[in-house]
């Protein structure tokens, strides 16, 4: 029996400024949410000229819990087209698209009704069969109710084959987690070894945790901590328990640096910036990362030059931990404003008692520059 295992595709997700300049349906849209779209549509491509007995969706199909209607309405004709080409499809709710509240409803219902498909949604253990296949479904769900929901995964005799869906962060020798406020987190130990397979979700990531459970990771890049990770999908023979990981077409992103500007003079570190962004950047999302740079030198940099050198990029964010005396403060392409500096510049004049001086600025210069940017 073979099966495909693939995980938070986050439909609607959207960033940047980008739109789609292509021609065709998508033109006009936000590029990142174009790419989320491409990227599930050659999923479903792959998925017809594989024919398996079984599709396996663990989580964060779609990326909020009131989706767009554009991404309802690609969603819907995705799974459509698995409908009607017979391909049993078990979907369960992730942290992102499941409410807070049960009357807020959820977008999982558009599903019901599609012959093959089986949307898990409501905040409890199901188990579904699908032919020879047993699936034993665990949604998202807030508080203890989800770890309540574990013990219930046992091993059926009905069927050949025993699997279950799980989206959660694992925690262990090795934690695997998104650091997101409402994910939930597994102890390895819920694990069980005696099932075929464990179709993991919410880790963005490609990763085997034990020997039978897998993160099959996102299938585009989110953020950039998955700068370079390939994003696909798992093929699996639970017969042999052979497992082919299927990459899939992703945007590139790249994280260039870190540049270490401590002790750098202008020319050198504006030659070394100018190197790595001679690079082909067309089409890509780029992140400079550039610390310990001293106020001094920051002020001299010419951010109009940097972003002409990457104006190919689709995005280009860069990145400057600028030393602020002993205090590093992360910092855009922009300076200090007048009201950060009177802060650092008071903190400095007054003594505080029993405080960490630096630790207080830090944190004061993050309040100070979210309230700047949520005004503007």
């Amino acid at each position: 029996m073979r099966i495909v295992h693939v995980a938070d595709t986050h439909l609607g997700f959207s960033a940047y400024r980008k739109v789609c300049e292509d021609d065709g349906p998508y033109r006009g849209l936000n590029q990142r949410e174009v790419d989320a779209y491409r990227s599930f549509e050659a999923f479903i491509d792959h998925v017809l000229k594989l024919r398996p007995d079984a599709v396996l969706h663990s989580g964060d199909l779609f990326d909020a819990v009131r989706p767009s209607n554009r991404a309802l309405s690609f969603a819907l004709e995705q799974m459509v087209r698995l409908s009607e080409a017979g391909i049993p499809t078990a979907i369960i709710a992730g942290n992102h698209s499941t409410p807070r509240l049960r009357e807020t409803g959820s977008a999982f219902r558009l599903f019901e009704h599609l012959k093959h498909i089986s949307p898990v949604y409501r905040g409890a253990y199901e188990r579904l069969v699908l032919g020879d296949l047993t699936v034993h479904a665990v949604p998202h769900s807030e508080g203890e109710g989800f770890k309540e929901q574990l013990p219930l995964i046992e091993r059926s005799r009905e069927t050949g084959h025993n699997v279950a869906m799980l989206h959660a962060g694992v925690v262990g020798f090795n934690e695997f987690r998104m650091n997101e406020f409402n994910e939930q987190l597994v102890e390895s130990c819920y694990l069980k070894e005696d099932l075929d397979y464990i179709a993991l979700g919410h880790f963005h990531q490609r990763y085997e945790v034990t020997r039978n459970a897998c993160y099959s990771g996102s299938t585009e890049r989110f953020s950039f901590a998955e700068a370079g990770q390939p994003k696909g999908f798992y093929h699996i023979d639970l017969s042999s328990g052979k497992r082919d990981f299927i990459e899939l077409p992703t945007r590139p992103m790249v994280s260039l640096g870190p540049v270490d500007a401590r002790g750098a003079d202008p020319s050198s570190l504006r030659a070394e910036l100018e190197d790595l962004l001679s690079q082909d950047l067309e089409g890509k999302i780029v992140r400079l990362v550039v610390k310990n740079v001293p106020r001094a030198l920051y002020v001299t940099l010419d951010f109009k030059r940097l972003r002409e050198l990457a104006s190919g990029a689709v995005h280009f964010e860069p990145k400057f931990e600028v030393l602020q005396g002993s205090v590093s403060v992360q910092a855009g392409p922009a300076t200090l404003s007048s009201l950060e500096e009177e802060f650092v510049s008071y903190l400095d004049r007054y003594p505080v008692d029993n405080v960490d001086k630096d630790a207080l600025k830090l944190q004061g210069l993050d309040y100070l520059r979210r309230g700047l940017e949520g005004s503007g």
